[in-house]
């Protein structure tokens, strides 16, 4: 099973990052948006659109991005679960 989807917003792992030539151009910076390979993929891998370009990505190297607004939304919920399930 993939990690991530088609559509899914993604950021580089500082931690597991391997760089290479194409970070030169913007790969890893900022975030990605996750896009359908043009081929088939291992379950491993991800095809992801950074704004300098289009680039085959390693899972490992990446985290999901969530926005400010969504991690307070997700924060908002479970307190609001926590409540009702008292």
């Amino acid at each position: 099973m993939r990690k991530f989807k088609p559509g899914d917003r993604v950021k580089k792992n500082e931690d597991t990052w391997e760089p290479s030539d194409f970070d030169l151009w913007g790969r890893g910076v900022g975030i990605g948006i996750v896009v359908d390979p043009p081929f088939e993929m291992g379950s491993n891998d991800c095809d992801v659109r950074w704004k300098g370009g289009r680039c085959f990505e390693n899972n490992n190297q990446l985290l999901p991005y969530e926005s400010k607004r969504e991690r307070i939304y997700r924060k908002i919920k479970v307190l609001i679960w926590r409540f009702w399930s008292i």
